[in-house]
């Protein structure tokens, strides 16, 4: 078991660097070549299949990185499809609104229309048509697959390699652990601070000692880890993981203990109890485990408790921009004390979250007035250290 403030680094982090030029990475002229570099090549996740419960379910997710609307559906064949949210006749946006459930789509300017699948269904006026092959105006496809609920995209032309290929260890690690939960928050903000500033904003846990001293002040760590310092350190070829430790010792507000009581425990209490979590969770059995932190690259990350998950998304706008979409999932409550303790806790999440965001933005004014170009890392900042390895290792691939 791995107690006590003494992390378990459960990889190779000898050629990880312990500065890092933070200058480069967030200049303007960066910004142009990571959305080709990394961003187009890379698998990124816009949704669940759970967003789709039906057949003719839909959704669109804007990607700003590209200025791209997605348009991601369940066909009447049952089978999850993403494609370019645009009317293939004179490019209007096909559809308007966030989400819901239809047989097909039909464009609002001139009244093309076209199936769940994708197929253009109707012409509207088509004898007026007669120098394009109407049979290859279909929507435009993405390349997308479902991972654990999860649906991923790549805007290669032909992507350089599988979904199965880029979540390398971590992709068989999850079985049955998010189809149980159920949307419970959804936050987004666009935010002055760099993508990358954004991304590992939260990647090492004595921050909280001090960021989040007032909302929540003892949630992690206790007299055993005072410094609150991760069980578990994990870097792989592209993402990362880690544990944060619970508090065997924390006080109970008075709110927290009528949540505490009706419903299970989320931020910022922990259920301890890891039976029947898949083995991506507590990999290394650490006693008092409160949830751990995944990042998958180059823009995503969880928060993966016993009964709940917290999903942030940076989507990069220009180099001192980026859309922040904060999503949280837990436990379906099956009574009203389970649904207000639920929201007692939901509320303690969007307040650290916004004490983070604030930071980012001060982060992002000081580094760029020049003052100093590099940054120093801890060991407890290996995930920060290994996103910029990665980062560097994409930028020279696509040359």
């Amino acid at each position: 078991m791995a107690t006590g403030t003494e992390s378990l680094i459960r990889s190779a982090i000898d050629s990880l660097p312990s500065r890092v030029n933070i200058a480069e990475h967030i200049a303007p002229g960066q910004y142009a070549a990571e959305k080709e570099r990394i961003f187009r090549r890379s698998w990124l996740t816009i949704g669940h299949t759970q967003e789709l419960p039906h057949k003719g379910s839909y959704f669109v997710y804007d990607v700003p990185t590209f200025n791209y609307s997605l348009l991601v559906v369940r066909g009447q064949d049952d089978v999850v499809r993403v494609f370019h949210n645009i009317c293939r006749h004179r490019g209007n946006k096909l559809v308007r609104d966030a989400a819901g459930t239809r047989p097909g789509f039909a464009c609002n300017f001139h009244g093309w229309s076209y199936t769940t699948e994708g197929k253009l269904r109707l012409v509207t006026d088509e004898n007026e048509f007669r120098d394009c092959d109407l049979s290859n105006l279909d929507l435009v496809p993405v390349t997308s697959e479902v991972w654990n609920t999860f649906i991923f995209v790549n805007f290669e032309e032909k992507p350089h390699c599988t979904l199965a290929e880029w979540l390398g260890d971590l992709y068989d690690k999850y079985d049955g652990y998010f189809e149980p939960q159920e949307m419970a928050a959804a936050y987004q903000t666009e935010v002055n601070t760099n993508w990358h500033l954004g991304m590992n904003g939260f990647s090492e846990g004595y921050h909280t000692l001090y960021l989040h001293k007032s909302t929540a002040r003892d949630y992690q760590g206790g007299k055993r880890n005072p410094e609150r310092h991760r069980p578990t350190i994990e870097v792989f070829e592209r993402h990362y993981r880690y544990s944060a430790p619970g508090n065997p010792d924390k006080v109970f507000l008075p709110g927290e203990k009528v949540a505490a009581k009706f419903g299970r425990m989320i931020i910022p209490a922990f259920d301890f109890d890891c039976t029947g979590l898949p083995p991506g969770l507590n990999s290394a059995g650490h006693d008092f485990w409160a949830f751990d932190v995944v990042g998958f690259y180059p823009n995503f990350v969880m928060l993966m408790g016993n009964c709940w998950h917290n999903e942030m998304s940076f989507w990069p706008i220009d180099s001192g921009r980026t859309l922040v979409i904060n999503h949280g999932w837990t436990y379906k409550p099956k009574n009203l004390g389970e649904r207000i303790s639920r929201s007692y806790f939901r509320a303690r999440v969007r307040d650290v979250f916004r004490e983070d965001l604030n930071t980012l933005e001060a982060q992002q004014m000081a580094v760029s007035s020049g003052a100093i170009t590099e940054v120093v890392l801890s060991r407890q900042e290996m995930a920060l250290r290994q996103h910029f390895v990665v980062t560097n290792r994409m930028m020279s691939e696509a040359k």
